[in-house]
């Protein structure tokens, strides 16, 4: 096996045991997809478009407005109409502000727990490393998005 096979496979190890930890130890949703669409919309001042969310969210319009319907009647949010033709605007309500804080401050304690026995310097050296590596695997033809 060669260094560059080797180093990419530990890098997938590691990838997904930090993504068990996150999962494991981090924030969790009450109905699948509804803690993802109030993380996004409490980071974008508590209102997008549908467009935006489909965007932001890589779902599809259908799965979408059924993930707001459902945060809709758990009262984390509310669904308006909105000036364009096929759109309608997702607002934060105060309820689902309190659980999106409450979210990212999971998040924010396991992401430091999983990273604790780095000093502020290796972060910096790990951050800079893999942000070399994206580029990299941009050049190479990867994007980030799934199409299909």
């Amino acid at each position: 096996m060669s260094k560059a096979t080797k180093t990419l496979k530990q890098l997938r190890k590691a990838t997904a045991l930090t993504n068990r930890a996150m999962h494991k130890n981090g924030p969790k949703s009450y109905k699948m997809g509804v803690g993802a669409l109030i993380k996004v919309l409490h980071k974008n001042n508590g209102e997008l478009t549908s467009r935006e969310l489909v965007e932001a969210l890589s779902y599809d319009r259908r799965k979408l407005k059924e993930i707001a319907r459902k945060a809709e009647r758990n009262g984390f949010v509310t669904i308006e109409a909105a000036d364009a033709k096929k759109t309608y605007t997702v607002k934060l309500t105060d309820e689902g502000d309190k659980l999106a804080e409450k979210r990212c401050a999971a998040q924010e304690k396991a992401a430091s727990d999983i990273l604790a026995s780095f000093s502020d310097e290796e972060l910096e050296q790990l951050n800079a490393l893999t942000e070399k590596l994206i580029l990299s695997a941009k050049e190479q033809g990867a994007h980030g998005k799934r199409k299909g």
